[in-house]
C-alpha cells in the first residue's frame, strides 16, 4: 500500500470514528497525518484575508497553530506564500522566526516542522498543513516532498472541493469528499478556526459552541458559521456565552 492509499485509508477510518460529521473534516484530516506519518502533530490552516486554523490532530498541535495566528509568523505564513514545501530544525526556526521559536519551544515538545503549501490546482494558495516533529532535525528533503504530492494535494482538492482524479490504482477519495456539503461547510470550519484561534478550544468544543448558539437562537450553524466569518457576531461575545 503506497503513502497515499494508506492516507485515504487513514481519513476514512477517522471519519467513520468522527460519526461521520462534516463539521469535524478538517480534524481528521490532520489526524490522519500523526496516525501514518513519522510526526507528533499535524495542524491545517487557511490563509486568505487571516490565518485560520481549520483544524489540529490534538490539542498540542492546536497550541502550536495558535502561536503562529498569535504572532503573526511562523512556517505556516511562509508556507502559503510559497510554491514549494519548507522544512525547519531547531536553529533553522531559531533564525527566521525566532518569537515562534521561542514561544513553540516553551509551550509544546515540538522542535522541528515541515510546512506544505495547500494548493487545489486551480494556481490559488489555500492555506498550509503543519507537520510538527520532537526531533531537532529537519524532515528528509524527500520525505517532504513525497508528502507534497500524496498528502498535501489530496488535502488541498478535498477542502476545496475540486475534483480528485484517480491515481495508477485506480483509487479516489469517496464522493462526501468532494460535493456541495463540504464546500458549504468552507464557512463553518473557518469559524470553528477564529475560536479555535481566540481560544483554548479544540475542533469539537469549537463546533458544539456554534451549534449551541445556533439552536438557542433558533437558527442554523451555517447562519452562525457565516456571522462569524463576516463579524457580524463577535467571537468575543460568543466565549463568553
Amino acid at each position: 500500500m503506497d503513502l497515499a492509499e494508506r492516507y485515504r485509508t487513514a481519513v476514512l477510518d477517522g471519519y467513520d470514528a468522527a460519526d461521520q460529521d462534516p463539521g469535524l473534516l478538517p480534524r481528521v484530516l490532520a489526524q490522519a497525518c500523526v496516525a501514518i506519518l513519522p510526526v507528533a502533530g499535524a495542524g491545517i490552516s487557511v490563509t486568505q484575508d487571516l490565518r485560520v486554523p481549520l483544524g489540529s490532530s490534538d490539542a498540542m498541535a492546536a497550541v502550536a497553530e495558535r502561536l503562529q495566528t498569535t504572532l503573526g509568523e511562523g512556517p505556516c505564513l511562509d508556507a502559503a506564500a510559497a510554491p514549494i514545501p519548507l522544512t525547519a530544525g531547531l536553529g533553522v526556526m531559531a533564525a527566521r522566526w525566532p518569537v515562534f521559536h521561542a514561544e513553540l519551544v516553551r509551550q509544546t515538545p515540538y522542535r522541528s516542522v515541515a510546512a506544505l503549501p495547500l494548493i487545489p490546482g486551480n494556481g490559488r494558495r489555500l492555506g498550509a498543513l503543519d507537520l510538527f516533529m520532537t526531533g531537532s532535525e529537519p524532515m528528509d528533503a524527500e520525505l517532504l516532498f513525497q508528502l507534497a504530492n500524496s498528502i498535501a494535494t489530496p488535502v488541498a482538492q478535498i477542502l476545496s472541493g475540486a475534483p480528485i482524479a484517480q491515481d495508477a490504482d485506480g483509487i479516489t477519495m469517496p464522493t462526501w469528499l468532494n460535493s456541495n456539503l463540504v464546500r458549504e461547510r468552507m464557512q463553518v470550519w473557518s469559524a470553528v478556526g477564529q475560536l479555535m484561534a481566540h481560544s483554548a478550544l479544540e475542533n469539537a468544543d469549537a463546533l458544539a459552541l456554534l451549534r449551541a448558539y445556533a439552536y438557542g437562537h433558533e437558527t442554523t450553524l451555517d447562519d452562525v458559521a457565516d456571522r462569524v466569518v463576516t463579524q457580524a457576531l463577535d467571537v468575543a461575545e460568543l466565549l463568553t456565552r
